[in-house]
Protein backbone atom coordinates (compact mmCIF):
# COMPACT_ATOMS: atom_id res chain seq x y z
CA UNK A 1 0.00 0.00 0.00
CA UNK A 2 1.24 3.26 -1.21
CA UNK A 3 1.83 6.33 1.96
CA UNK A 4 -0.89 8.26 -0.17
CA UNK A 5 -3.44 5.64 0.74
CA UNK A 6 -3.00 5.18 3.98
CA UNK A 7 -5.56 7.36 6.42
CA UNK A 8 -3.68 7.66 9.12
CA UNK A 9 -0.60 8.41 7.99
CA UNK A 10 -1.76 11.08 5.79
CA UNK A 11 -3.57 12.66 8.83
CA UNK A 12 -0.20 12.49 10.87
CA UNK A 13 1.48 14.62 8.13
CA UNK A 14 -1.26 16.86 8.23
CA UNK A 15 -0.80 17.38 12.05
CA UNK A 16 3.11 17.86 11.43
CA UNK A 17 2.64 20.49 8.89
CA UNK A 18 0.11 22.75 11.05
CA UNK A 19 2.69 22.28 14.19
CA UNK A 20 5.79 23.30 12.11
CA UNK A 21 6.48 26.69 13.33
CA UNK A 22 9.17 26.72 10.13
CA UNK A 23 6.38 26.01 7.64
CA UNK A 24 4.87 28.48 5.70
CA UNK A 25 1.52 30.06 7.22
CA UNK A 26 -0.50 29.31 4.38
CA UNK A 27 0.36 25.55 4.13
CA UNK A 28 -0.03 25.65 8.07
CA UNK A 29 -3.33 27.09 7.76
CA UNK A 30 -4.33 24.59 4.98
CA UNK A 31 -3.35 21.97 6.79
CA UNK A 32 -5.55 23.11 9.90
CA UNK A 33 -8.38 23.79 7.20
CA UNK A 34 -8.32 19.72 5.99
CA UNK A 35 -7.57 18.48 9.85
CA UNK A 36 -11.32 20.41 10.77
CA UNK A 37 -13.22 19.37 7.28
CA UNK A 38 -12.52 15.81 8.08
CA UNK A 39 -13.77 16.34 11.39
CA UNK A 40 -16.07 19.16 12.59
CA UNK A 41 -16.78 20.01 9.78
CA UNK A 42 -17.69 16.66 7.90
CA UNK A 43 -20.13 16.37 10.35
CA UNK A 44 -18.32 13.62 13.06
CA UNK A 45 -20.08 13.67 15.56
CA UNK A 46 -18.85 12.24 19.15
CA UNK A 47 -20.92 9.49 20.30
CA UNK A 48 -21.55 8.47 17.19
CA UNK A 49 -25.21 9.28 17.84
CA UNK A 50 -27.09 11.28 15.71
CA UNK A 51 -27.64 15.26 16.50
CA UNK A 52 -29.15 18.02 15.51
CA UNK A 53 -26.40 20.42 13.31
CA UNK A 54 -25.37 23.40 15.49
CA UNK A 55 -22.71 26.21 15.15
CA UNK A 56 -19.38 25.49 15.82
CA UNK A 57 -16.68 28.02 16.90
CA UNK A 58 -13.53 27.04 16.64
CA UNK A 59 -10.81 29.52 18.02
CA UNK A 60 -6.99 28.84 16.95
CA UNK A 61 -3.71 30.88 17.53
CA UNK A 62 -0.59 30.10 15.29
CA UNK A 63 2.39 31.29 17.72
CA UNK A 64 5.89 32.37 15.69
CA UNK A 65 8.68 30.43 18.08
CA UNK A 66 11.14 32.70 16.45
CA UNK A 67 9.62 35.83 18.01
CA UNK A 68 8.80 34.17 21.74
CA UNK A 69 9.67 37.01 24.10
CA UNK A 70 9.61 35.09 27.41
Amino acid sequence: MRSSEDPAALVDLLYEIAGDADAPANSRLSAIKEILDRTVGKGAMLGGGEQKPEPVEIVFRIVDARSDTT
